[in-house]
């Protein structure tokens, strides 16, 4: 919450003291990062409670597999550095950084949320492969949202248009190698931050 809080301040300060109002869609972004936290912690109360049945489960993990790209997409926002006049560059750092830093960190307690009520439902081996795909997934999504520009709930109202290009992407993979070297660069920097918080995670637990 104190990060949050931070990276809320430092965005109206930026407005206030720089009359820039460029980096605005920020708060859109950590609204958006929030979402998937919020479905897991509600999918992840409810099974402790024993209140979650398997349908109303698959429909929360369907809508926090879509959403979820959201949290570690704000990381790319760091391409916009240096390019707003009028702003120091170093301050356009502290925004950006507070702002991806936290929706990693939302990003990343979503997903562990979601591995403990999998390791409930399924084996651990089951468990892995399933947020091993969830993080590819949530790369390839990333990418989608950076430079083609879908969002999440493209899927239900420019489906055709989102799926036209996936399969130009599958379909001409020579004409888009930056796409799998983009999509592993951040699966593997995400599966890393993922062990780090677990490892942490855990290590509070003992």
């Amino acid at each position: 919450m104190l990060l949050l809080g931070l990276a809320v301040f430092l965005n109206l300060i930026r407005i206030l003291l720089f009359q820039n109002t460029t980096f605005i869609y920020l708060f859109w972004n950590l609204f958006l990062a929030l979402v998937p936290f919020l479905l897991s912690s509600i999918l992840f109360l409810n099974t402790k409670s024993h209140q979650l049945g398997r349908p109303m489960f698959l429909i929360g993990f369907l809508f926090w597999f879509i959403f979820l790209p959201n949290a570690p997409y704000i990381l790319t926002d760091f391409i916009h550095l240096g390019r707003i006049s009028g702003v120091p560059v170093m301050f356009d750092i502290f925004v950006i950084f507070s702002t991806a830093y936290v929706s990693l960190l939302l990003g990343l307690h979503s997903l562990f949320q979601i591995e403990k009520i999998l390791k409930l439902k399924f084996s651990k081996e089951t468990s892995n492969a399933i947020i091993t795909v969830v993080i590819l997934f949530a790369s390839f999504g990333i990418y989608l949202g950076r430079y083609l520009r879908f969002n999440s709930w493209d899927i239900f109202v420019s489906h055709n248009s989102l799926m036209s290009n996936i399969w130009k992407i599958f379909s001409q993979a020579n004409n888009y190698v930056n796409v799998y070297l983009y999509t592993l660069l951040f699966f593997i920097f995400l599966s890393i931050s993922f062990l780090a918080f677990k490892y942490n995670q855990n290590d509070k637990l003992k």
